[in-house]
C-alpha cells in the first residue's frame, strides 16, 4: 500500500462491488473515512502521474513533448492499459468463477471495467474512461488510415462500437455528469435517455453474480502474484510500470476482495508484439511491454497534432 497508495485506493473500490450498496449498510462515519482515503488516494496518484510526466524528459524520443503533451501522453497511456487490465479482470472473474455471460464474453468484460471505474466515482477514474474511449476512437481512424477492413466475425465489437458503449455506460450512469462527452461524440438524446437502462442493467447484473464470491474477513486469501520478466529495450515502460505500481495493487485486492478456486498471476514481460490479456491455461493475465508502447505510439501517431518524424509510425494494436 505505501508503494502507491493512490492506486490502491483505486483498485481497491474498483474490485470491491457497488460503493452505493456497501454504503447503505455501512456506519456514515466509516463511509466518511472511506471517502477521504479514496480523495486522498486520488490526490497520491495524480502526484504519480505528473512525475511520469516529469520523467519523460528523460526519454530521448519523448523529450521533445510540450508539457500539456506529456500529461496528455501520460493520462491516455495510463488509462488505456488500466483499463485494458480490468477487461482481463474480467474475463478471469468470469472463467475462474463460472459467472453466466448472457452475450459476448467480451462484451461482458468491457461492461466489467465500465462498471468498476464508475463505482470510484472520482475524476481520475473517470477520466480512465475517457482515455479509454478516446484510444479506441485513435485505433479506428489508425485501422482506416491503414486500410485494415473492418472484422464483423470478430469476437470483439468494432472499436467504435466500444467507445460508444464506454460513454453510454457513463452517461447513463449519470446524464448531468457526462451530458456533455456524449454529446461532443454526437450520440444522439434518445440513445442518451436509453443507456441508463443499459447502466443499471449492467451494474446490477455484476454485483450479483459476483456476490457469491466475496471473501468473508475469516477467509484464507488465494495467492495472486506479479513477476517482472526481463525488460531489455523496454527498460522504462517497465520501470514507469513498477513505480505506479498498477499490477501490484490489482493484485492484492483481488486477493483481499474475492474467493479464487486457485492461485493467478500477473505477468508482466516483453513478448515481441503488443498484447494483454487473460492466458486461462496458464492461470494468469498477460501484460506486455509493447502493449504500453503500442499505446504511446497509437497516441502520438493519431492523437497529437504534430508529427514526431517517419520513425514514429504506430504498429497495429492487439485486440483486448
Amino acid at each position: 500500500m505505501t508503494r502507491i497508495l493512490s492506486i490502491g485506493a483505486l483498485a481497491g473500490i474498483v474490485l470491491s462491488g457497488a460503493c452505493p450498496a456497501a454504503a447503505q449498510s455501512t456506519p456514515p462515519d466509516a463511509v466518511k473515512e472511506f471517502k477521504e482515503r479514496l480523495q486522498a488516494g486520488s490526490d497520491e496518484f495524480q502526484a504519480r502521474l505528473e512525475e511520469a510526466q516529469r520523467n519523460i524528459d528523460q526519454h530521448p524520443r519523448l523529450k521533445n513533448l510540450t508539457p500539456q503533451q506529456r500529461k496528455d501522453l501520460v493520462e491516455f497511456v495510463t488509462g488505456n492499459m488500466l483499463f485494458a487490465t480490468l477487461h482481463e479482470m474480467g474475463h478471469a472473474h468470469i472463467q475462474e468463477m463460472g459467472l453466466p455471460v448472457l452475450g459476448r464474453e467480451e462484451d461482458a468484460a468491457d461492461t466489467y471495467a465500465v462498471i468498476a471505474l464508475l463505482k470510484v466515482g472520482t475524476n481520475l477514474s473517470h477520466n480512465v474512461l475517457t482515455q479509454a474511449a478516446k484510444g479506441w476512437f485513435l485505433d479506428d481512424a489508425r485501422n482506416q488510415k491503414e486500410g485494415i477492413a473492418l472484422a464483423f466475425y470478430d469476437e470483439h465489437g468494432l472499436d467504435k462500437q466500444r467507445a460508444y458503449n464506454i460513454i453510454c455506460l457513463m452517461v447513463g450512469s449519470d446524464p448531468d455528469e457526462f451530458r456533455d462527452l456524449a454529446d461532443q461524440v454526437k450520440m444522439p438524446q434518445d440513445r442518451q435517455g436509453t443507456c441508463q437502462g443499459d447502466y443499471s442493467n449492467a451494474s446490477w447484473s455484476w454485483e450479483m453474480v459476483l456476490k457469491p464470491h466475496l471473501r468473508a474477513p475469516d477467509q484464507p486469501k488465494q495467492e495472486i502474484t506479479v513477476s517482472y520478466g526481463p525488460a531489455g529495450e523496454y527498460a522504462f515502460i517497465a520501470q514507469t510500470l513498477k513505480a505506479i505500481g498498477m499490477m501490484e495493487m490489482l493484485s492484492n485486492f483481488a486477493s483481499e476482495r474475492y474467493v479464487w478456486r486457485r492461485p493467478i498471476r500477473f505477468d508482466v514481460q516483453s513478448c515481441g508484439q503488443p498484447d494483454l490479456h487473460w492466458d486461462l491455461q496458464a492461470q494468469k493475465i498477460l501484460v506486455c511491454y509493447e502493449m504500453a508502447v503500442d499505446f504511446t505510439n497509437l497516441y502520438r501517431g493519431y492523437g497529437l497534432t504534430y508529427a514526431l518524424g517517419p520513425d514514429a509510425q504506430p504498429e497495429k494494436r492487439a485486440k483486448k
